[in-house]
C-alpha cells in the first residue's frame, strides 16, 4: 500500500508542479508540496501501525514540510527543488541495494513473473542485473542534473526537464530495455511492459513478494 501511494505521488506531483509553474503560480506549487507532505506524514504513521514502514519516511516528509513552510515564509521556491532530488536518489538507492547479494535485482523480480516466481534462465538473470544497474545510473543522473539546472537555468526549463522530460526519458528507457531483451534473446519470446502488467495481475507469487524494501 505504501509503495502504491508513493508511486502515485511520484507521477502526479511533478505534473502538477510543472502546470503551476507554467501558470506563473510557483507559490501555489510550494503550498501543494507542504499539504502533500503533511498528508504523507499521517499516511506513513498510519501504515506503521499495520506494516513495517520505516519511520524514516515520516522524517523525510516532515523535512519537506518544514522546507516548504520556510519557502513560503521567505517568498522563494527553493523547496520545489528538493523532491526531484530526493525521489531520484531514493529510486537509485532502491535499485542499487537490490543488486547486493543475496537480494534480488528489481528487474529480475519482474522477469520472474513470467516463471511463476521461479528463477529465470541464467542469461535472463544476467540481463536483469545489468538492466537494474542501468536504472541506478539513470536515476542517479537525474538526481545530479536537477540541482545543476536549479542553479543555472530558468525555473520553467528546470521544471520541463525534471518534471516532464524525466518521465518521458524513463518511459523510453523502459521500452528500450524490453526491446533489447526481445531482440537479443528471442528464444524467450516477445515481452513488452503490458505483458509484465498482465503477469503481475495473474501471479499469486507477486502478492506474496515485493521487489521494494519495506
Amino acid at each position: 500500500m505504501r509503495v502504491v501511494v508513493q508511486m502515485l505521488g511520484m507521477v502526479f506531483y511533478p505534473l502538477l508542479v510543472h502546470l503551476l509553474i507554467k501558470l506563473d503560480l510557483p507559490w501555489l506549487a510550494v503550498t501543494g508540496l507542504v499539504i502533500t507532505s503533511v498528508i504523507y506524514v499521517f499516511l506513513v504513521i498510519g501504515l506503521q501501525r499495520r506494516t513495517r514502514a520505516h519511520p524514516g519516511w515520516a522524517g523525510l516528509y516532515l523535512f519537506l514540510t518544514g522546507v516548504g513552510i520556510w519557502s513560503l515564509y521567505a517568498g522563494n521556491v527553493y523547496a520545489l527543488f528538493f523532491p526531484s532530488v530526493i525521489i531520484n536518489l531514493v529510486l537509485a538507492f532502491t535499485f542499487a541495494i537490490s543488486l547486493r547479494v543475496p537480494r534480488m535485482p528489481i528487474v529480475e523480480w519482474f522477469v520472474r513473473l513470467e516463471f511463476g516466481g521461479n528463477p529465470p534462465p541464467a542469461r535472463l538473470a544476467r540481463f536483469a542485473r545489468h538492466a537494474t544497474f542501468a536504472w541506478v545510473v539513470y536515476f542517479s543522473g537525474i538526481a545530479l542534473i536537477s540541482p545543476l539546472l536549479a542553479l543555472t537555468a530558468p525555473l520553467e526549463v528546470w521544471s520541463l526537464v525534471v518534471n516532464i522530460l524525466n518521465y518521458v526519458f524513463a518511459i523510453a528507457l523502459l521500452f528500450i530495455q524490453y526491446l533489447y531483451r526481445s531482440v537479443r534473446m528471442p528464444e524467450y519470446g516477445l515481452c513488452m511492459p503490458w505483458h509484465t502488467l498482465r503477469d503481475l495481475a495473474r501471479s499469486p507469487w507477486a502478492r506474496r513478494a515485493t521487489p521494494f524494501p519495506k
